[in-house]
């Protein structure tokens, strides 16, 4: 399966210009296919995908048609745009894609120079899930919050912001409070905002002040909403639903946090929209969801798991999965990562397993971290490792009498590559 916009296409464009401001008259347009469906608009750092996927899957219990758009995608960019759990067919994706080019002729644009594979994406999956005439869209953002291309939205009802930390600092602000000031930038006046738990210390206040400037409705979910007992099933922490759990299929400790932010803003929507609480109905639309790439088991005995951690917060949670499920057993472990990521620091954190490291090189272009320098990064903790320039040799040879469990950590780069080739050997 490969990328369904020309390879020409910009890969990114954020920041350059007032963005937001020119998607808008593409939205006008193309008719503002935006305000065809209510929204609920996520940004973050790390959980964005888990908790769209969730609350999509919930929002299917009481609607007809649902839409999620959601990011990065693996192999194409139909994997974006999905209606209830169904991907964009290529067909459609290309008669909604001619309909944003000739918008964005009649502008005098040249949409092939003029707009990036992000920006495009989110256009083709605004005027599909309006032609679908889906009741809600859950969008989670690309990039940030307020210069985002999916801010250019007219409005959402709900904005949610997932854990935010130290990523893209090249482009959201080399601080933690310039990166939650930009993730804050998609709230919305007279609406209801949902903060995720575990959050750093002032990140709160600007989410908070934010939304009082709005005149919007401030909802903190408390770090231990959701509670995990050893069987691995949740449940809610409050004497309301003592007698409910839940089963989740997406995996990985992160998860309860995910999970704690969704059901505290799905508690909220019931009250809001005098719906009942169902646990039969929401077990149903969360124990076999699955996502591509975060904590994905591919196999088991031996194991063989996918995850897509690429900054600091998302190893120290990919470590703390790891730990869960297999203690102190020794595991193989692939990685490579993007250079422009704090590569130092998730070695540094890495080193701490007990692990047999194969160091691999990304399969991007531009952006991938020399084979050289990540190994003067394990060198420097003398950690033995092998090293295979293509991510595939590396994998062949993991996969070569394969006794330990098999982890592979890193960029989605890396992850497209071995996730095609691991499935299509199973």
């Amino acid at each position: 399966m490969a990328s369904d916009l020309s390879a020409n296409v910009p890969n990114i464009l954020y920041g350059e210009g007032d963005r937001i401001t020119l998607l808008k008259r593409l939205l006008k347009e193309l008719g503002q296919p935006d305000q065809a469906f209510k929204i609920i608009h996520i940004a973050g750092t790390n959980g964005k995908g888990s908790t769209s996927t969730m609350i999509s899957a919930l929002l299917k219990l009481h609607y007809d048609r649902i839409g999620l758009f959601t990011s990065p995608h693996l192999y194409t960019e139909r994997e974006s745009i999905v209606v209830n759990h169904e991907m964009i067919a290529s067909t459609t994706f290309y008669s909604c894609l001619e309909q944003v080019y000739q918008a964005a002729l009649t502008m005098g644009l040249q949409p092939e120079e003029d707009l990036s594979q992000f920006e495009t994406t989110f256009l083709v999956a605004m005027v599909y899930f309006a032609n679908r005439v889906c009741d809600y869209v859950v969008i989670e953002c690309g990039l940030g919050g307020a210069l985002d291309a999916t801010n250019a939205i007219g409005d959402s009802e709900y904005a949610i912001v997932t854990k935010i930390g130290l990523d893209h600092l090249n482009l959201l602000g080399d601080n933690l409070e310039a990166i939650a000031h930009t993730k804050a930038g998609i709230i919305r006046p007279q609406r209801t905002v949902v903060l995720a738990p575990f959050q750093r210390e002032g990140v709160e206040t600007i989410i908070r002040n934010k939304t009082e400037s709005q005149a919007s409705t401030f909802i903190r979910v408390e770090e231990d909403f959701i509670m995990k007992d050893e069987s691995g099933t949740y449940y809610i922490n409050d004497p309301a639903y003592k007698d409910f759990s839940i089963q989740l299929g997406l995996k990985g400790t992160y998860q309860q946090e995910n999970l704690a932010t969704v059901m505290a803003w799905y508690l909220t929507w019931l009250k809001q929209n005098n719906r009942t609480f169902q646990i039969t109905n929401i077990n149903k639309a969360l124990e076999n969801l699955s996502l591509p790439g975060r904590f994905e088991w591919i196999q088991n005995d031996p194991a063989i798991i996918l995850d897509a951690a690429h900054n600091v917060d998302a190893i120290e949670e990919f470590i703390t999965s790891l730990k869960e499920e297999f203690g102190q057993q020794k595991v193989t472990l692939i990685c490579g990562f993007l250079k422009d990521k704090d590569v130092p620091r998730i070695v540094e954190r890495l080193v701490t397993l007990n692990a047999d490291f194969i160091l691999t090189q990304v399969d991007h272009p531009d952006r991938y971290m020399p084979i050289e320098q990540l190994q003067a990064l394990f060198e420097a903790y003398a950690v033995p490792f092998q090293t295979h320039v293509e991510p595939r040799e590396a994998l062949e040879q993991s996969l070569k009498d394969q006794q330990t469990p098999l982890l592979i950590v890193g960029s989605f780069y890396l992850i497209k590559v071995v996730r095609s080739d691991l499935l299509g050997k199973a």
